[in-house]
């Protein structure tokens, strides 16, 4: 009996992986869609999925004021490794949101090479993702 409880519950664990993984390659519309029929079941699932699904690249959807409270608690180093990757529109947004000495310290890290600090890059994204989801939390923002 457990082996199968065990069984199950990994199937589990991998469906509500596949589920994320689905949500973030999903234009926002119909990750909205999916997201609000979830809702309708299950409440906290749906905040769950949405937290977790949750991509450096669906922030470019978020307004500029939604953008200043994310980026401009973090320091300027964090904002240009996340930046780095990002389309250059998203910088410009990004960069344009935030205090203008916060901005150019920021766009000089974006200017230097760091290509060989993918990881570096890829943590400071993180770092930002995670600021997003604690002022949703908070309900100062809405994703």
């Amino acid at each position: 009996m457990d082996f199968n409880n065990e069984e199950q519950q990994g199937i589990f664990i991998n469906g509500r992986q596949q589920i994320i993984e689905m949500l973030q390659y999903m234009n926002p519309k119909e990750k909205a869609k999916l997201l609000n029929n979830i809702k309708l079941r299950n409440a906290s699932m749906a905040k769950e999925l949405s937290e977790q699904s949750l991509s450096f690249n669906s922030l470019e959807q978020l307004s500029t004021t939604a953008l200043n409270k994310i980026f401009s608690s973090n320091n300027p180093a964090i904002i240009g490794l996340s930046l780095y990757h990002a389309s250059t529109s998203f910088q410009k947004k990004v960069l344009s949101s935030i205090d203008r000495a916060q901005a150019e310290q920021a766009f000089s890290i974006m200017n230097k090479n760091l290509e060989d600090k993918k990881n570096e890059c890829k943590r400071a994204q993180e770092k930002i993702i995670q600021n997003a989801i604690n002022l949703s939390r908070r309900q100062q923002i809405s994703l």
